[in-house]
């Protein structure tokens, strides 16, 4: 893939659109993009890398936000646009970003185009070959990223070469065999707890399965001779248990006749209470539903009638008050001062105001007019340096014209000079005869010579006289606007000459200003003032109007409390007559003797149910002593002492027997569930020792001290390193080469990484830390060249006709600057181009071929020095 012209707009530090035509520095060999720090060399490629993988060369560089170009419109469009070749065809995409997403075009040799990101990224991985890491990796080398590569250790290098080498599908695989013999280690371990939870040898586990298979059958023997004796212990128990039932039955009866005797004697005493009882029942409830609901009545007529005295109070108490308000309402009124004389004030300072504004307005459209016309004379003093340079170029064409006329004609002569023969007339002078004919010098003036200096002359006439009228008529416009501006303002300030007229323009329109802001600001106190006296007689109107409504309002309210009093007052009487008469009526002497004698409708309740609860109780009682006589009638109390110690003793026999039986069963069950159980987990574990004991060694070896994916990274290292060798032996004149350290520097870290350097001056291998900043630089180049050859190699043999290299030269003296150029020219061959970015002078002597990046406020422009 090689670039041949790339724009750019709204792209990083590049405001406006930018072109890089790159076929101008030919199509091979080394050329330089140079600029000032942070001007956007680097985003070039950056450009070219979005172009074809919709991604910059950086990570987190992809999006709206950090593409967009700061000095850029909002509305500008973020585009790039790249035209390459690859094998000889051409390609032409343009990707345009925007705040949600991307647009793409690729357009084919055949014309064919292709939108979309999805139709378009598997072409551009067939045209080139390559994924955006990879060609990241070989196509722009950063010098920076390969120092720290060159001086890093086996982990940091393991990390990296994961990357450009994809070996972590290899970490993966290692770290998924250790994960599996870690998961069989934990099954075989949680087989082994399992044995281990019985006090069982894994090992020697048929031993005491033997064992325990003896014990089941003697505990199944003895577990039957058990249950045959326990049979006839349960019959004796339900024989004396059916005894002592009906003996405590019978015993029971002597005990509640006896009892029932006793509580009828005490029911009996209660008789005299009860008869009392009955009385205060009979006298609450006649008190209750008979005299209570005129009380009642009484007491409500009586409240009824507090009420409205008190309502009467406040209403006269309202009424007063209305009637004070009002009066203070009218005297408000009164001490307000009338509107009329301040309306008309205001009316009159309004018309001053409206008379000064439209001065002003008249003396601001002179001051906008006295501007025009300065600015005119401004033109007009331009225009008058343009009539003078005309008039010296006419002058001087015309002289010039008068020369190429004389020198044309003396021409001619000399090219009819060019015709005599001696012995032939002269066809101007008539002689045969000459001796000295003019010759053709190097102030040869032709026809067309003269023709020109005719045709430049009669422009510069031209010129001159369109330059002299515009002149001549930009002067009259001029002195009439002037005329017609002094006229006008005579009207507000006489005798005024036009030099003075802006100063005196100005004092006038000053104080006219000040004046009218004067007047606005007495009206608009004015129009306070009003604003506050209207809303005072408003508010004193409504005040007015609405305690005069308040007045009828409360007089009202009183007539009608007055009467809903004596209602009260009449219903209250009416309702204490009634009450008496019910006082009367129903045998109580007083009020006193009534509520002596009240009671609630609960304790009524609770009476009646006493005095039915103590009928109840005795009627219940004489039945059963009667009952329990007919039952207890000829028998005696048994002895329950025996019959309870004869079936203790049957128990306690029966309970040791079932719990040596129990004993039995639940060794029985263990034995029986731990013999299943280890069983099943040792057919599980043969199974998983199998599996164990196969992986296990190998997991081992690959996560070793040396690696899997290490083991396989230090074949690729290898590569590299030679690939790295060729390049460095030029640029150190066959002094260093690069090596893979055998042996690790330090036991406790991971090695097979590690990088010495071999100085052929010495003879010795040395770590290559020790290397100058120069030094450095050149055995990265070359890492990173060897690097670039070793993943191209792997992305299928992929010819890359085009390179980038990323800073990294300031640090080199000038005869290794010489051997890095060489080595590059070397390497680009005759077909393929190296570009090297950089910002250092002494690679602007000597690359003639450059891009030059100039980083401007407004942003970066972009132009190309061959």
């Amino acid at each position: 893939m090689k670039p041949l012209r790339l724009t750019i707009s709204a792209f990083g530090s590049y405001a406006d659109e930018q072109t890089v035509d790159f076929s101008l520095l030919g199509m091979n060999g080394l050329y330089l993009i140079s600029g000032d720090t942070g001007a956007g060399k680097t985003t070039i490629f950056d450009a070219i890398s979005f172009a074809l993988f919709g991604e910059a060369s950086g990570d987190g560089r992809s999006n709206y936000t950090m593409l967009k170009s700061d000095f850029a419109d909002e509305a500008a469009k973020t585009f790039v646009d790249l035209v390459f070749v690859s094998g000889d065809k051409p390609y032409k995409i343009k990707r345009t970003i925007k705040k949600i997403g991307q647009d793409v075009e690729l357009t084919l040799p055949d014309g064919t185009i292709l939108s979309g990101a999805r139709n378009v990224k598997p072409y551009i991985a067939d045209i080139i070959g390559l994924d955006r890491d990879q060609f990241a990796q070989i196509v722009m080398i950063a010098q920076n990223d390969f120092l720290r590569f060159l001086n890093s250790g086996t982990d940091d290098r393991v990390i990296i070469m994961r990357r450009i080498f994809n070996t972590e599908r290899l970490r993966q695989f290692q770290m998924r065999l250790k994960e599996y013999v870690k998961r069989e280690s934990e099954k075989r371990a949680l087989i082994i707890h399992d044995f281990e939870r019985y006090e069982v040898d894994v090992y020697r586990r048929e031993e005491h399965f033997t064992h325990w298979d003896k014990q089941i059958e003697t505990d199944k023997v003895s577990l039957a001779e058990s249950d045959a004796k326990l049979e006839k212990y349960d019959k004796q128990k339900q024989t004396l248990a059916a005894k002592l039932a009906v003996a405590e039955e019978l015993n029971t009866k002597f005990d509640s006749l006896a009892a029932n005797r006793t509580a009828l004697d005490e029911h009996n005493k209660k008789s005299n209470e009860i008869a009392e009882m009955k009385t205060k029942a009979k006298r609450g409830e006649v008190s209750l539903y008979k005299v209570k609901p005129f009380a009642t009545e009484l007491t409500k007529a009586l409240d009824n009638f507090k009420k409205t005295n008190t309502a009467l109070d406040m209403a006269v108490n309202e009424q007063k008050k209305a009637i004070s308000e009002h009066e203070k309402a009218k005297e408000t009124i009164k001490s307000l001062p009338p509107l009329e004389e301040k309306q008309t004030e205001y009316t009159a300072l309004s018309k001053e105001c409206e008379t000064y504004d439209s001065l002003k307005e008249s003396l601001d459209a002179l001051a906008i007019k006295h501007a025009e016309i300065v600015k005119k004379q401004e033109r007009l003093s331009v225009v008058e340096e343009e009539v003078k340079v005309v008039n010296a170029d006419f002058l001087e064409a015309e002289e010039n014209q008068k020369r190429l006329e004389d020198e044309f004609l003396r021409s001619q002569s000399c090219i009819l000079a060019q015709t005599l023969v001696d012995g032939q007339p002269c066809p101007v002078c008539g002689s045969k005869e000459h001796p000295s004919p003019a010759e053709l010098g190097a102030d040869f003036i032709d026809e067309e010579q003269l023709k020109l200096s005719r045709k430049t002359l009669a422009n510069a006439q031209e010129k001159r006289e369109t330059v002299n009228v515009d002149y001549r008529e930009r002067k009259v416009e001029i002195d009439t606007l002037k005329n017609r501006f002094l006229i006008d303002l005579s009207e507000h300030i006489p005798d005024v000459s036009w030099e003075k007229s802006k100063e005196a323009l100005d004092a006038e329109l000053d104080k006219t200003s000040q004046t009218s802001s004067e007047v606005t600001t007495q009206r608009d106190e004015l129009k306070t003032k009003i604003d506050t006296l209207t809303e005072k007689w408003t508010l004193a109107n409504e005040l007015l109007i609405d305690t005069e409504s308040n007045v009828k309002t409360t007089k009202t309210l009183v007539t009608e409390r007055t009467q809903n009093k004596d209602s009260a007052h009449e219903a209250a009487d009416e309702a204490q007559s009634s009450f008496k008469k019910s006082l009367s009526d129903n045998g109580f002497d007083s009020s006193e003797d009534y509520e002596s004698a009240l009671i609630t409708e609960t304790e009524l309740e609770e009476m009646k149910e006493n005095l039915s609860d103590y009928e109840k109780a005795g009627e219940k009682l004489t039945h059963d002593i009667s009952r329990l006589v007919k039952e207890t009638a000829g028998k005696e109390r048994p002895d329950l002492g025996k019959l309870q110690t004869d079936l203790d003793t049957v128990e306690d026999e029966s309970k040791k027997l079932r719990e040596e039986s129990d004993k039995i069963k639940s060794r029985l069950r263990s034995y029986e569930a731990a013999l299943k159980e280890l069983k099943a987990a040792a057919v599980k574990f043969e199974e998983t020792e199998k599996k164990y004991a196969a992986v296990k060694q190998l997991a081992d070896a690959a996560n070793g001290k040396l690696d899997f994916e290490t083991y396989a990274q230090m074949a690729y290292f290898d590569r590299v390193l030679d690939a790295a060798n060729v390049r460095l032996s030029l640029m150190s004149q066959n002094r260093y080469s690069l090596h893979r350290k055998t042996d690790a520097s330090d036991a406790r870290k991971r090695s097979g990484l590690e990088i010495e350097v071999l100085d052929a001056y010495t003879g010795k291998a040395r770590s290559s830390s020790s290397l100058s900043g120069g030094e450095s630089f050149m055995a990265s180049l070359s890492l990173a060249l060897g690097l670039s050859d070793v993943v191209q190699q792997r992305a299928g043999g992929i010819r890359l006709d085009a390179m980038f290299i990323d800073e990294g030269f300031g640090s080199l003296d000038p005869e290794v600057l010489d051997l890095a150029i060489r080595t590059l020219t070397e390497m680009a061959g005759v077909n393929r181009i190296v570009g090297i970015i950089s910002h250092i002078t002494e690679l602007r002597e000597r690359i003639d071929k450059q891009v030059v990046v100039e980083k401007t406020t407004s942003g970066s422009k972009i132009s190309i020095v061959v």
